[in-house]
């Protein structure tokens, strides 16, 4: 996807720490203009002591009103109201990873809750799912297999679902008071949720390497399907609008290791008729 915004003000602290001003008009966010508090100001926070450096335009070195666009894993490029476009430099920080920081910081800017929404992304269309789409027919084989009582989970194989269905936070069987609680709990973050991922595809592909018959051929198939899952970082994570309100990379692999667990879970309760 390409991100293109305008912005106040882009700063740094000559370290890698990015500072973004944005300059919010109330009248974006509400069907009737107010007559005043027209403006608002949101701003990433500076580390104490640091030096504040304005990123300029090397032509007419103006500080201010300049456009940030870029493709995701692509170097930024300002744009100044003059007509130049540069590709920024920035100490400590590559072009890419500045387009990254900037995105991340224009779309967490909030004034009252209401975020930045004068961010234009192109394309707009539905996000792909590789991962999901990749362990899919793996899925569906033990699925059929488990619905037509070709595979039965042996005490063994059972075990182990379980143990991977556990690190994984998940039971085989909820209880009332276990869905109230799951319920309540706090939204994990991004790096929380990438975290979790990471983890749980690595216990996967290792207990994939131990285990044999047909649960040991299910394991090695669903690791070799989402591989990408183990070299994964926050660089990754592009900003984008999903149900689960998590980036969607985050969002595909999570699902994919969800199908996983959905067959775990069928073959240790014995409940495949679905």
């Amino acid at each position: 996807m390409t991100w293109t915004f305008p912005t106040s003000r882009i700063s740094h602290d000559g370290a890698g720490t990015v500072v973004l001003e944005i300059c919010h008009r109330v009248s974006d966010y509400t069907a009737v203009p107010r007559r005043r508090g027209q403006v608002f100001w949101t701003s990433s926070p500076l580390p104490d002591g640091a030096t504040l450096l304005d990123v300029y335009c090397p032509v007419c070195t103006a500080d201010r009103g300049l456009t940030v666009s870029g493709t995701w894993g692509g170097p930024a490029e300002l744009t100044c109201l003059c007509g130049h476009s540069w590709t920024p430099r920035v100490p400590t920080l590559s072009p890419e990873q500045l387009l990254r920081s900037l995105v991340r910081l224009a779309l967490e800017g909030s004034f009252l809750g209401i975020r930045y929404r004068m961010i234009k992304v192109d394309p707009v269309d539905r996000h792909p799912t590789p991962l999901q789409d990749a362990v899919h027919p793996v899925v569906i084989a033990a699925e059929r297999e488990l619905n037509l009582r070709q595979w039965e989970f042996t005490y063994r194989e059972g075990s182990i679902a379980s143990e991977l269905l556990k690190r994984a936070g998940q039971r085989a069987y909820w209880s009332p008071e276990a869905l109230a609680a799951l319920v309540q709990q706090k939204r994990p973050t991004d790096e929380e949720s990438l975290a979790w991922v990471v983890d749980n595809y690595r216990a996967l592909e290792t207990c994939s390497m131990s285990t044999g018959g047909r649960l040991g051929r299910f394991l090695s198939e669903a690791a070799t399907a989402l591989r990408p899952i183990d070299g994964m970082t926050m660089d990754d994570l592009e900003p984008g609008v999903t149900w689960s309100r998590m980036p969607p990379a985050l969002d595909d692999a999570r699902g994919a290791l969800g199908a996983v667990h959905v067959v775990l879970t069928a073959g240790v309760t014995d409940d495949v008729d679905y």
